[in-house]
């Protein structure tokens, strides 16, 4: 990926950097989880999965759509990313406190993305849209922890 200057795609690249990590981090806690409520917590850590992971397409489409390039190697993905990579051991809890976490930051940036992006209101919609549904996932993990 070549370093642009276009607010619109900086933003859709960031998000897809920041979801890709995002995406795998819900799959370690699909992969890991382990009791008290494992059903669910293993559900419930794919759903997200597949949510983040359908969402990095979006971006990197409408990235396309703007005549640039998405980022695409890992390297460039991890760098472009302000989200740690998960690591074991972590219980059931924790995996819901740090995805909490990272949807609250996400949620923060992507009020930021949105006011840079004012000048193109399809990729602002498309953050809009997509904040939609991380502020929604959000209020369902304070839920489970209680919050």
């Amino acid at each position: 990926m070549k370093n642009t200057k276009n607010p619109s795609t900086q933003a859709m690249n960031t998000l897809l950097s920041v979801y890709t990590v995002m995406s795998q981090n819900a799959r370690f806690c699909h992969w890991n989880v382990v009791w008290p409520h494992f059903e669910d917590d293993h559900e419930f850590f794919g759903d997200l999965y597949d949510e983040l992971s359908e969402s990095v397409d979006l971006f990197a489409e409408r990235v396309r759509a703007l005549r640039e390039y998405p980022v695409s190697s890992l390297a460039g993905i991890l760098k472009h990313a302000n989200i740690a990579e998960y690591e074991l051991p972590m219980t059931a809890r924790n995996m819901q406190k740090n995805m909490l976490r990272d949807y609250e930051a996400l949620s923060t940036l992507m009020a930021e993305l949105a006011e840079r992006t004012s000048d193109d209101v399809v990729t602002q919609d498309i953050i809009v849209g997509e904040k939609r549904q991380i502020d929604k996932r959000a209020w369902m993990m304070r839920a489970m922890l209680g919050e």
